[in-house]
């Protein structure tokens, strides 16, 4: 900032006698650089208020200043990368370490184990009276954890036409009406109906149709019942669930078992026996006579 006045006016040498109004011009250049002064000094104040940024000298804001500078250094943002990068590593390990204990180290999961069959008799044979129909013999079926005697029938149930260019296949099996236990056959491509027992498998080759096949002659019947006669003191075929888990490194897992429900016989927990173990899984046997038997369990291998 530049005085208002360089230079004050000078009183010429051959000036006449001096009086006050020759000197006022002086004095008023003289007053008038002492405001520009004034002036300049508030602006330096402000601008070394300024540039100390809030520190308490200039020195303490240049110190600020250098040691920021350093921190942008090479060796600093190296280091600092590093560091990053490590705590990166370890957030992963840890992310890592809790998805394995929840997935891996300790599963937990529930299993539904059916237990149904039959008693005996319960057989199906084609009809003769009746184009692709099925008759099925009398017998004794179990379900619910009980026992059900079943009605002989003829022409209870018929097997579907298959107009497809391959061999399809449909299931025979029995289901509690209101009247008792009847059998029917499910549709290609159906499956069997919950609460449902299984007794055949039906196998019906490449347009067979009633117009092709009325005496069901190329369809082929496989019983898959599963018989017991000792029902219910003894199970000669016990029910086997596989219970599949996530993989773990080897078998040596344990396992913590909690029946939640069953369906008539009693079941505790001694009546569950793991059969087999494998890293992908374990089988439950059945040793009651018990049906519908929700288990709870608990998978844990802390050194996997």
């Amino acid at each position: 900032m530049a005085l208002k006045h360089a230079t004050i006016t000078p009183i010429p040498n051959n000036e006449p006698d001096a009086v006050p109004a020759l000197w006022n011009t002086r004095y008023t250049e003289i007053d008038e650089n002492f405001v520009d002064l004034d002036q300049r000094q508030s602006a330096t104040e402000l601008e070394i208020t300024n540039a100390k940024g809030g520190k308490s000298s200039i020195n303490a804001r240049l110190s600020l200043v250098e040691s920021s500078v350093e921190s942008l250094s090479p060796e600093f943002q190296d280091e600092l990368t590093a560091a990053i990068k490590y705590a990166l590593d370890q957030a992963g390990v840890a992310n890592r370490s809790v998805r394995a204990l929840k997935q891996q180290i300790q599963q937990e999961g529930e299993v539904l184990i059916e237990n149904r069959g039959v008693v005996s008799g319960c057989t199906v044979a084609k009809s003769i009276t009746a184009a692709r129909n099925l008759n099925l013999a009398a017998g004794v079926c179990f379900a619910n954890g009980r026992g059900y005697s079943v009605a002989s029938g003829d022409n209870m149930a018929s097997v579907p036409s298959n107009i497809s260019a391959g061999s399809a296949s449909v299931v025979a099996y029995l289901y509690l009406a209101a009247a008792g236990w009847k059998m029917a056959v499910t549709a290609i491509g159906q499956a069997v109906p919950v609460g449902a027992i299984r007794i055949y498998n039906i196998t019906i080759p490449a347009g067979s149709t009633d117009l092709t096949d009325p005496n069901l002659t190329n369809v082929t019947i496989t019983s898959v019942r599963r018989v017991e006669v000792g029902y219910p003191q003894y199970l000669d075929s016990p029910v086997n669930q596989f219970v599949s888990i996530n993989n773990l490194s080897a078998n040596d897992y344990r396992v913590d078992i909690d029946v939640v429900s069953a369906d008539g016989a009693p079941c505790d927990r001694k009546a569950l026996n793991i059969v087999s173990r494998a890293t992908n899984g374990f089988t439950f046997e059945l040793a009651s006579a018990a049906d519908n038997v929700l288990v709870r369990y608990r998978i844990s291998k802390l050194n996997n």
